[in-house]
């Protein structure tokens, strides 16, 4: 009976000598790498290569897929999770605003929009998120994870960014209206005022003009302020406003009548991007991207703030015809002389045109908050 008792407790140590690596705790060496999936992720999140001058990133909605092109053709492409019904995500252009590795929706009860690219004030931004490639948000992009960091790497504040409900790519473009560089001429010695009194009232004004700019962006940093000063400029033609428009650094700098020829057809809505000089150092290399209207445009009023979800934008009046051609719109606008040199003067790699149908819309801020922002949706 006693050797019966001490064969089963010798089995019974055996077992449990046995058993105790699965029940230990493994030494830390010995243990799954838990940091595996992020290592993975960090490569992912790695760009293939950085751009070769200016960028567009081009999202189309029907196809829930965004891609990144510069000079040299296609960079990066990804899919997409955009708006839902009754949440739609608005078309047209528009341009990183700001950009919050961690930043928290103050609309969506603090919901979490990991590496935030803003495109509007009301709250459409890119953002990692749950991604599907198939409409899931209310009115953001979700970009899946590694690639929304990706994004976040290639971009910089004023990159343009243009949603459209299909699947436009740039395109290479020459035309005599396009903007060559122009060297500013020499200002005349009785042109400028020297007086101690003329250069403190003209740096005052500069000053206050910032700093109220400043003060309505909420926030600025010395790293934005470098940022917006660096910006190459934007220029807006407005068919709706009868006007051209000059943006740097997100700051209105001066406006022009535009005479828009054959007023009853369409112009379409076209950014020209301004992607390098060439061999002379003055003549620009243009690529467009043509942007078609909404086909729920002519229907439906416009639904974009966030804030003001009820309120709905006034129509805009739709001509019959199909809209111009990048080409055609060029020659049917008319800017004055002394406009298009000041454009000239200022003019460089980066720069963008956009000639539309529409006009200003609340989503377009002053002073520092935004570019020039085209909606048509």
């Amino acid at each position: 009976m006693r050797g019966i008792q001490k064969m089963r407790a010798l089995a019974l140590g055996a077992a449990a000598i046995s058993l105790a690596p699965v029940l230990s705790p493994a030494p830390a060496e010995a243990r799954p790498n838990r940091g595996h999936r992020d290592h993975a992720e960090r490569a992912d999140a790695k760009p293939s290569r950085m751009p070769d001058g200016p960028i567009n990133i081009i999202i189309s909605i029907g196809s829930q897929r965004l891609w990144v092109y510069d000079r040299r053709g296609l960079l990066e492409t990804s899919i997409v999770s955009t708006g839902v019904a009754g949440f739609p995500t608005p078309t047209g252009v528009f341009a990183i605003l700001d950009k919050e590795v961690t930043h928290y929706s103050n609309i969506y009860g603090g919901a979490s929009m990991p590496y935030m690219q803003r495109l509007t004030m009301s709250g459409v931004a890119l953002h990692s998120g749950v991604t599907t490639g198939r409409p899931a948000s209310h009115g953001c992009i979700r970009l899946p994870h590694a690639f929304a960091i990706k994004l976040f790497r290639l971009t910089s504040l004023g990159a343009r960014v243009i949603i459209a409900p299909n699947e436009p790519g740039p395109v290479d473009i020459e035309h005599a209206s396009l903007f060559a560089r122009k060297p500013a001429p020499p200002m005349a010695a009785e042109e400028v005022d020297t007086s101690r009194a003329g250069v403190v009232a003209a740096a005052s004004s500069f000053d206050l003009q910032k700093a109220t700019g400043d003060a309505r962006v909420g926030k600025i940093t010395a790293w934005r302020a470098g940022v917006l000063q660096a910006m190459p400029i934007s220029v807006f033609v407005s068919k709706a406003a009868g006007k051209v428009f000059v943006r740097h650094g997100f700051r209105t700098l001066f406006e022009a009548p535009a005479t828009i020829r054959n007023s009853e057809q369409p112009l379409g809505t076209h950014v020209f991007t301004a992607t390098e000089l060439k061999e002379d150092g003055m003549a620009m290399r243009w690529w467009v991207v043509s942007v078609p209207d909404s086909e729920q445009a002519p229907v439906a009023s416009r639904k974009v703030s966030r804030a003001s979800r009820n309120e709905s934008e006034p129509m805009l009046p739709f001509a019959g015809g199909p809209p111009s051609t990048p080409a055609e719109a060029l020659e049917r606008i008319e800017l004055p002389q002394q406009a298009r040199e000041r454009i000239s003067q200022l003019i460089s790699p980066g720069a963008t045109l956009i000639v539309s149908d529409h006009g200003h819309n609340r989503e377009m801020r002053e002073n520092g908050t935004t570019d020039f922002i085209v909606l048509t949706r």
